[in-house]
Formats: structure tokens, sequence, C-alpha cells
């Protein structure tokens, strides 16, 4: 009952809160109607393909996915476990006499709401997804899937860490074991790589074997939600429920073992609140990471506002001996460039990375600069010094584009000029991303809730860009061809470089007080 009462009076609140503030009311009915609005288009809109791509493609994709989020999993177990509770959670509901079991199966009820907002960029794939004949119910089932398996890996992190906490033989063993569920991937495909001489069939062979298909949660996930829109509704619903007889069983093997979980989950939630209030405090550099920095050259070169492009070049190679090409972008570009051999059209490539830019642009060093008080000091207009505060983003982004598209353009012998126009397009599209990111902090001062903020965040984006988008893409089909795809392309890449600025010109005022960015804790 306790529990029960804590989620209802939590609904309520955040029904109370939204009579109180008429102004956010607006906002989450704006919200609700373009999110209906893109699903009523998605589903009226014809899923009908000529050729449609082979679905095994899609079940490799969705293992690749699910796979990455399986490795980051353990990765936390390894380290300080999943954030499963919230510190009010910990002040309120550990020290209260309700059954661990019963706070246990609370905190598994919060996790569907953090994986519908780590899978929630799945519901807007629809346009690329009908490629291979799937429709919008297809998208929901994907969706649903990636969402359960969040849930049981949180479980699995969870299990991992009060299993090997402060035991480095335990973390060895556990380090095997992952070695050992990998293994058969890697020895299959290299296999198939030795006899066939060729990647891309070895890859298919891998994605159509039962060791991909009996990948724990990965492999069981994507054999389900294809199993389903194949219209094999016995297979589906096995492997699903596999997945949710694992995460049964792991829960019920923690309550019984009895294992302080409490004790377990704190360190996780104490850490991601310490980051929290320290990106409140302004301290940026406790919040982000904890990587040691190799001091190799100091100084800082330029003169006024150009001299924040030093110094973010200057931490970047401190962090990084290649600069900009981290250990993520590399991996990126990589994934991009298996991507290519799938799918050869460079447009819809770009579209995709596109989309995966509008979730990373706010990890930029610009934006990070206005919680440090060094862009508030310098004698500079506010204009000058957020462009050139973000001259490093821009320049890690181009150099970025530049290997996606012209690796992706080898494999799809695409024109010069169209890749041109694509690196183009995609770079501007991050100075248009930065603009409305900096508006954004302009005008709500980052105080929203993070699901409402990323609802309004694509719904500005998608205004914005509309203007410009529309011309494009008219303009280009009349004329056809290369010609009509390089012209739209440049359209679209004016366009995102005036509203940028543009943004940029109205958000100046950014640097007039301080205290503007910082974030409340939650």
């Amino acid at each position: 009952m306790a529990l029960g009462y804590i989620v209802y009076k939590s609904i309520i609140n955040s029904l109370k809160e939204l009579l109180k503030k008429p102004g956010k009311l607006v906002l989450y009915i704006l919200v609700l109607a373009f999110f209906v609005g893109m699903m009523l288009l998605t589903i009226s809109a014809s899923t009908y393909v000529e050729n449609p791509a082979p679905m095994f493609w899609f079940t490799g994709m969705l293992f690749a996915l699910i796979a990455m989020f399986v490795v980051f999993a353990i990765i936390k177990g390894l380290s300080n476990g999943d954030e499963i509770f919230g510190m009010q959670d910990v002040n309120l509901l550990f020290v209260s006499p309700v059954s661990s079991r019963k706070v246990l199966l609370y905190g598994i009820l919060r996790l569907a709401k953090v994986s519908f907002w780590a899978g929630f960029f799945i519901l807007f794939q629809s346009s690329w997804l009908a490629n291979f004949g799937i429709n919008f119910v297809g998208v929901l089932l994907s969706f649903f899937g990636f969402m359960l398996s969040v849930i049981v890996l949180s479980i699995v992190s969870l299990l991992i860490y009060s299993i090997t906490n402060g035991s480095g033989k335990r973390k060895a063993i556990v380090k095997i074991m992952v070695l050992v569920l990998f293994a058969p991937l890697v020895i299959f495909f290299g296999m198939q790589l030795l006899e066939t001489g060729d990647a891309l069939l070895s890859i298919e062979a891998l994605i159509q074997s039962p060791f991909l298909i009996f990948f724990p949660i990965a492999g069981w996930t994507a054999a389900g939600v294809t199993a389903f829109l194949s219209g094999e509704i016995l297979m589906g619903f096995i492997f699903i429920a596999a997945n949710m007889l694992l995460g049964v069983g792991l829960t019920t093997y923690i309550l019984l073992s009895k294992l302080d979980y409490y004790e377990d989950t704190l360190v996780a939630t104490e850490t991601a609140f310490e980051k929290k209030r320290a990106v409140a405090e302004g301290d940026l550099n406790a919040a982000t990471s904890s990587k040691k920095v190799k001091v190799t050259r100091t100084g800082v070169s330029g003169q006024g506002a150009n001299a924040l492009f030093y110094k973010h070049l200057r931490e970047g190679f401190r962090q990084n001996r290649f600069g900009f090409l981290s250990i993520q972008t590399l991996a990126f570009i990589a994934g991009v460039a298996v991507f290519s051999n799938f799918i050869d059209d460079i447009l819809i490539i770009l579209q995709v990375v596109m989309w995966i830019q509008v979730f990373l642009i706010g990890t930029g060093s610009g934006l990070k600069e206005t919680y440090s008080h060094y862009i508030y000091m310098v004698p500079e207009s506010s204009f000058r010094k957020i462009l050139w505060s973000n001259m490093e983003t821009m320049l890690e982004t181009l150099i970025e584009s530049v290997l996606i598209f012209g690796i992706a353009g080898i494999i799809s012998q695409t024109n010069i000029l169209v890749i041109l126009a694509c690196i183009a397009a995609y770079t501007l599209f991050s100075l248009f991303l930065l603009g409305v990111n900096y508006l954004f902090m302009r005008f709500t001062g980052a105080n929203l809730s993070k699901g409402l903020l990323i609802f309004i965040y694509f719904l500005a984006i998608a205004i914005l860009i509309l203007p410009g988008l529309i011309p494009a893409i008219i303009i280009g089909s009349s004329i056809g061809g290369d010609t009509g795809i390089i012209i739209g392309l440049l359209i679209l890449s004016v366009w995102e470089l005036v509203v940028g600025l543009v943004c940029f010109a109205l958000s100046k005022g950014v640097l007039h007080n301080c205290d503007m960015p910082s974030m409340k804790v939650k």
C-alpha cells in the first residue's frame, strides 16, 4: 500500500504542478499533439516497398543495438552498479518498514520509465525501417522489445555488482564469462571470413546463425521481434518469454539469496546524485568524467573570444592524444561504414546520422563552457564568445563528416559533389542544433524536466528545419538526379546556416546571467 501511495501521490503532484503552471501545461499539450500527429502520419503513410531489404539485416541491426547496451550493463556492474533508485528512495523507502522485496519490485517498475526514454528514438525510425517492409506496429514491437531488454539488463547489472563488489577474483571470473559469451560469435565470423573471403557474406551468415539468435537478451529480443514481424507468433512469444523469465529469475535470486541490494544500489544512486549536484554547482569536471588527464603541453593561444577555441583544443588533446578522433568517434564512423554496406543510398545515411547528432550535440565543449566562469570573464561580445566557444565542436563535426560520407560515398560509389553536399548539410546541421540548444538555455534556463525538454526540443527542431527542408525536397525532386540532390542539400545547408546564426544572435543573452544555465537537482 505504501508503494502504491507513493506512485499515486507522484502522479497527483505532477498534475497539480501542471495546473499551477499553465505555460508548462500548454507545452505538454503541444508536445502530446505533436507526438499523436507524428504517430497518425506514420500509420497513414504507405509502408509498401517494391523490393524490401531482407528482414535478417533488421535482426542484425536490432541485435547490435541491444548488444551495445549489454556491454554497458556489464561495465556498470563491474564498476558501481546501475541506478534503479533515486536519492528520495534512499532517504525514505530504504528506512521505511516496507519489505525489501516490494521495494526492489518498485525499483524495477521505475526502470520502465528509464527504458522508455532510452528507446524513445526508435519510435521515429519508421521512415527507414519501411525499407524492410516494417509498419508502425512493427516499430512499436521493436520499441517494447528494446524496453524489456533495458529493464532486464539493469537487473543483470545490479546482480553483477552485488556478487563482484570488493572481490577482484569474482570480477575476473565475470570478465572471463563475458569473453566466453561473445567468443562463439567471433569464432563463427572468423571461420566464415576465412571460408568466403567476403566480410558482408560472413556477417550475413552470422546474423542467421543460432549463435546470434540464442545470444542472451540481445539475440532473444532481435529474434523475437523478427518472428512477430514475420508472422511467427509462437516463436516470437517464446523468445520474448525467455527474456521475461530471465528477468524474473534474476530478481527472485536476488531476493532469495538475501543479497544486500540496498547497499549495492546506494553506490550508483549516490554517484548519479553527486554528478547532478556538481552540475548544479557549476563543477562540470566533477560531473562529466573521472578519467585522469595527462598534461603534456601548457598555455593557451589566441586573443579575446577565440582563446576559448584554443582552450578547448588544448583540453581535447590532453584527454585524447588523437584529439578529435576519440574512441567513441571512431566507433561511430566504423558503425556507419558497416551500415553503408547494407544501405547504398547516402541520403538515408545522412538522415540517420543527423538524427543521432540531435542526441549528441549537447555533449559539445561549447555548451559545457557555460557552466564554468571563464567565458563570462572574457571582455568580448556575447555573440562572438558563443560562436568561438563552439568552433572546436564544428571542426570536430567537419572532420567526422568527411570520414563518414567519404567512406560511405566510396562504398556506394556516389558522385563526389553529392558527398560534399552531404558533408555541408551535416556540418551545418550541427551549427543549427547548437543554436537551438542555446536558444533553449536562454529562454528556459534548462529548468524543464528532462522528458518534457526532450519533447519540446524535438518539436522546436522540426518547426525550425521544415521551412528549409520542404523547399529543398520539392526543388531537388523536381530537378531530379544528382543535380537535384546537390541543389536540395545546398538549399538545406543555407537554411541551417541562417537559422543557426539567428538562434546564436537571439540567445546571446545567456551570458548576461551566469546563474542561468545551472540545473535543478532532482
